[in-house]
């Protein structure tokens, strides 16, 4: 027991496994939809793997000469995985797009590009993932990848605003601010480390601090500001039941919906479907949540976008005016709603669909 000594960077990495377990056992025990949960999940696990590879690497590393490996993949992921999480953060619970799951792609992308500049660049070198060039190399592909997860940031830079008006919203901004922080000062660090700059630390223990940082955050915030917005209680599936008049008043809402297209009228609020039908907003709301599972403001613009979608393929009318039809009040409303919904740009779907 007495040869059993931890070095500083082991000890933080041992806190981020702890930490990163503990989360993962709150949202298993908090989880109501799964869907809703997988890539937090999916985020922490490849964080604590990271963690455990760093802790470990003084214990198994020799088990493997391909351990360097192993541990550039696991925290490499972080970055993309990041960037999809606050793109879930900033809808609560709407998932991403395929589209946008795509970005997972560039570290192994980065990986294959590594091994075959290394066969090409050193043909001598009989296995190419334990050339000291090939480590080399991943970590500037890895840098790139890095950049490149972070810059599909860009495409959905709108959230900053969207989230600050939503519920509990400046507690989230704040939060995806500081992973977004955490990511930069993480491709910073590997930056400095791939020039050859003398950090004069252990180049670990500071990627394990800043891990550990967000995961601080995480623990102390992020299931504090909207526990029932990520987490569902399988209770709240009982407890959201229809009775029979409110079952009918779904029904009334859809046939304005379908029928009467309620939704073309851009002023149109829950207050003038609760006169409709004659019945309290808080009640609409209900139906709407339980039977639609979306807000009000969700169910027009899926409607409205529907319609949409129609008109651009099947008219030559501008984007503006389409949006006007269908009720929306501005333009940059309906191409945010519209890039929500189909993950693209009106004028994109427009090319891309008649071509």
């Amino acid at each position: 027991m007495n040869n059993i000594l931890f070095t500083i960077p082991e000890v933080v990495s041992l806190i981020g496994v702890f930490q990163c377990v503990y989360l993962l056992v709150y949202v298993s025990f908090r989880a109501g939809n799964l869907a809703r949960v997988l890539l937090p999940v999916l985020y922490f696990l490849i964080l604590g793997t990271a963690f455990f590879i760093d802790l470990a690497r003084g214990f198994i590393a020799d088990l493997t000469p391909y351990y360097d490996v192993i541990s550039w993949t696991s925290w490499s992921l972080g970055t993309p995985l990041s960037v999809l999480l606050i793109i879930q953060m900033s809808h609560i619970t709407k998932l991403p797009s395929l589209m946008n799951c795509s970005i997972l792609l560039v570290s192994p992308l980065a990986l294959i590009f590594s091994v075959l500049i290394t066969e090409y660049m050193v043909p001598s070198c009989s296995d190419a993932l334990t050339c000291p060039e090939f480590l080399a190399w991943l970590n500037v592909s890895g840098l790139i990848a890095g950049a490149i997860s972070l810059l599909a940031i860009w495409g959905h830079r709108t959230i900053f605003s969207d989230v600050r008006s939503q519920k509990a919203g400046k507690e989230r901004y704040w939060l995806i601010l500081s992973l977004i922080i955490v990511n930069i000062s993480f491709l910073a660090l590997t930056a400095f480390h791939t020039t050859g700059y003398d950090l004069s630390v252990n180049i670990s223990l500071l990627r394990s601090i800043l891990g550990l940082s967000f995961v601080y955050l995480v623990s102390t915030s992020l299931f504090r500001i909207y526990p029932n917005a990520l987490f569902e209680s399988v209770k709240r599936e009982t407890r959201d039941i229809l009775n029979v008049g409110e079952q009918e008043l779904a029904q009334k809402i859809e046939n304005l919906l379908t029928l009467d297209k309620i939704y073309h009228e851009a002023t149109y609020s829950r207050s003038d479907l609760a006169r409709e039908l004659d019945t309290a907003e808080a009640t609409i709301s209900r139906i709407i949540n339980v039977h639609f599972q979306k807000s009000f403001p969700q169910l027009l613009n899926e409607h409205r976008v529907e319609d949409a979608k129609r008109l651009l393929l099947d008219t030559d009318a501008s984007i503006k005016v389409i949006a006007e039809e269908v009720g929306f009040n501005s333009l940059p409303s309906f191409n945010r709603a519209f890039k929500d919904f189909c993950g693209q740009s009106p004028s994109h779907y427009r090319k891309h669909i008649i071509k």
